[in-house]
């Protein structure tokens, strides 16, 4: 009797733990949850609508409702939410003001469009990385297929099955071309046939670029563009950037589709109850990986390969996506950023003793996609190159990459390098004043905020950004002199700038007027942007409090920038819930982001600005901190969760040593640390000590 009852214990046993993976295996069901989030239209749109993109760091494009380009001869109303072109990493020009513009390569269109589309359909799925587009009329049936390789990134595919009878497609190499700062270029194309492919060499200015065709439709070159004319069945095309192509369509895209499935599986994910924070989630992590490249080859626009507005990259604003890379565990991409910057070192000092005159690096405003040697010579191209703040945002993807990648070798070689000559930039433009603080003075200058005036003392920006790369430098022994910790103690210029309100201004010359005018709440960046503080500071809370009547328009409300995203992301560091939904709220009243949650624009209501990466990578950040965040050097859970109903979260990367997962309700979280390395820390009041490799769980009650 009692083995009987032994062995049914042991069966229950057994049967339960069983029963709790499967629990914990479908609470954590990422294909479902990424699937879940898939774009879907079930009708062809009879006006502009959102493009679709994709893309896979080196290579991409938005695409239009019928699967392909938008015929660029068509009305502009036709791109009101954006453009539809390739461009590629590889081809940018050195144009005016001797700066680096990446510029489109080709669009790929229907010759004629159908009259009349029946049973029309349109998928994007995220998880296996493809859009999907069918459409019939009368008895032809058409479904496209795209991708965009991510294991060979200069390629990208199309695949296009026709039931019956298809339009011909245009391939047109681009050629008159508008680009930043008012500039109207003419690129010129040679195509020519060799053996099983086509060769399409493109130049415009120092560009030279080839890019290869490969397909088993008819094709025919007409008027410098090729005319594929499309067979009932499969018909499969291939473009390749640099070098012709070697690999079978079938092959391409099943590579891609199983790079995206390994990237979703292994990468860190939060899964909420709310569909549209989910979908902002999926959406915005499908954006940078398709946006930017581990191959060191440089910062791509800030809204990705779309082609919608700059066409260059600013290292500020890949600040803010580069934290939630280190988060999700693509510490890779991450690291190739900061190997990138401390590559050109010797450029940016040269570039900086150029303009200013000083030593160090001031970071500059946007990136060259090739050499320092000549760049912006002999003269930027407007007051905002001149912004004193950016090196501060450098140096923290510097020095947290460093703390991710836990190597001494590679932070001797790449961060400290970096942090030395940017503290030391601070160093050359601070002086002692008569009130014993120390100010930053310099010309020419800018801040943060845009609308703040120019050649001003004591932008709270740059004192924000001195203040956190001092600290860092002294923390990694790089205060040779002593100077950076006497400035510490003696003080930055804070005290000069706060106002009777219990906030700075943003700068010493302009003072109160700024208040309600600013374009972005640069009082927020402790909370936000430099982890320069402890805990809260009086002078953050407050701002936080004051933020829409900081910011102008905020009220509306409509906001500038990637403003609302600082909003959210300061809500979640502070712990408002309120405050936070308040906040989410507006994203749609303030048409931040479309009707269908695809993406943000770059400004309320400016729809041909889509797709910008900057403010998802804020949002992101935000929604992942309001259940894990370490922002104040503790380990803190559910500090600000909105949702009522559970949240989970897998393989969640923490600068202090852990990776967390788990399960999250209002009342208590049940997570899963592990150690990637030493660490020890404080876990919601509770103190935490573990070796590298070793694992613990944790119940904890929450207030």
């Amino acid at each position: 009797m009692n083995k009987k009852i032994m062995l049914l214990g042991l069966f229950l046993l057994v049967f339960c733990q069983v029963m709790a993976q499967k629990t914990d295996r479908s609470a954590i069901d990422i294909e479902k949850t990424i699937r879940s989030t898939d774009l879907e239209r079930k009708s062809l749109p009879d006006t502009a609508t959102i493009n679709l993109y994709q893309g896979n760091g080196v290579f991409g494009s938005s695409y239009g409702p019928l699967g392909l380009h938008i015929d660029p001869s068509k009305n502009a109303s036709f791109t009101k939410y954006g453009k539809t072109e390739y461009l590629n990493m590889h081809h940018f020009v050195r144009a005016k003001y001797n700066a680096d513009y990446l510029i489109p390569l080709a669009h790929f269109y229907w010759e004629k469009e159908p009259v009349k589309a029946t049973n029309y359909s349109q998928k994007q799925s995220y998880y296996d990385g493809t859009i999907s587009t069918h459409f019939e009329e009368g008895q032809n049936k058409v479904t496209v297929l795209t991708w965009f390789d991510t294991v060979n990134t200069n390629l990208a595919g199309i695949k296009i099955n026709v039931e019956g009878k298809a339009s011909d497609i245009i391939f047109k190499p681009s050629d008159i071309l508008d680009v930043h700062y008012d500039q109207k270029l003419t690129q010129i194309s040679k195509i020519t046939n060799q053996k099983d492919q086509w060769k399409i060499e493109i130049s415009c200015l120092n560009a030279k670029t080839n890019v290869y065709l490969k397909t088993n439709a008819s094709v025919e070159l007409q008027n410098s563009n090729l005319v594929l004319k499309l067979k009932s069945g499969e018909n499969n095309i291939l473009l390749s950037v640099k070098e012709p192509i070697s690999i079978a369509a079938e092959k391409s895209l099943k590579q891609n589709t199983e790079w995206w499935h390994s990237k979703w599986q292994n990468m860190g994910i939060i899964i909420v109850p709310d569909l549209n924070a989910q979908k902002l989630w999926v959406r915005s992590m499908a954006q940078f990986l398709s946006s930017f490249n581990d191959q060191k080859l440089g910062l791509p626009p800030p809204m990705g390969f779309t082609g919608n507005h700059w066409s260059f990259g600013y290292p500020q604003d890949v600040s803010f996506v580069h934290s939630i890379l280190l988060s999700t565990g693509n510490i890779e991409m991450a690291k190739s950023w900061v190997e990138n910057f401390a590559d050109r070192i010797s450029g940016m000092k040269a570039y900086t003793k150029r303009l200013l005159n000083v030593d160090g690096i001031m970071a500059p405003w946007t990136f060259p996609y090739g050499d320092f040697e000549g760049y912006h010579d002999p003269a930027v191209p407007n007051k905002f190159y001149y912004e004193i703040h950016n090196s501060g945002y450098m140096a923290r993807m510097a020095y947290e990459t460093s703390v991710f990648v836990n190597d001494k070798n590679w932070t001797d070689k790449n961060a400290k390098p970096l942090i030395a000559e940017l503290a030391k930039f601070y160093k050359s433009i601070s002086k002692k004043g008569a009130d014993n603080l120390w100010h930053i003075i310099i010309q020419p200058s800018t801040g943060q905020d845009e609308k703040g005036g120019v050649n001003q003392d004591d932008y709270l920006c740059s004192l924000f950004s001195a203040e956190y790369c001092l600290q860092k430098a002294i923390e990694l022994n790089l205060d040779e002199d002593g100077t950076y910790a006497k400035i510490l103690k003696e003080g930055l210029a804070f005290p000069a700038l706060k106002s009777q309100r219990g906030i700075y201004f943003t700068n010493r010359g302009r003072g109160e007027s700024d208040f309600g005018s600013q374009k972005h709440p640069v009082q927020l960046n402790p909370l936000a942007f430099l982890p320069i503080e402890k805990t809260v500071s009086e002078t953050s809370k407050t701002a936080y409090e004051l933020r829409y009547d900081i910011t102008m328009g905020a009220k509306k409300p409509y906001f500038y920038g990637w403003t609302l995203g600082e909003f959210l992301l300061a809500g979640s560091r502070m712990g408002d819930v309120a405050g936070w939904q308040k906040d989410w709220d507006n994203l749609r009243k303030a048409d931040y982001v479309d009707a269908e949650w695809i993406q943000v624009y770059e400004t309320s209501g400016v729809y041909k600005d889509a797709y910008y990466n900057i403010t998802n990578g804020l949002i992101t950040q935000s929604l992942l901190n309001n259940i894990v965040t370490d922002w104040y050097g503790k380990l803190e859970i559910a500090k600000c969760n909105p949702w009522k109903e559970k949240v989970y979260l897998q393989n969640i990367y923490s600068k202090l040593g852990v990776t967390v997962s788990g399960e999250v309700d209002q009342k208590s979280a049940s997570i899963e640390l592990k150690a990637w390395k030493d660490c020890e820390f404080d876990l919601n009041g509770e103190k935490i000590i573990l070796k590298k490799n070793e694992t613990i769980k944790k119940k904890i009650a929450l207030k």
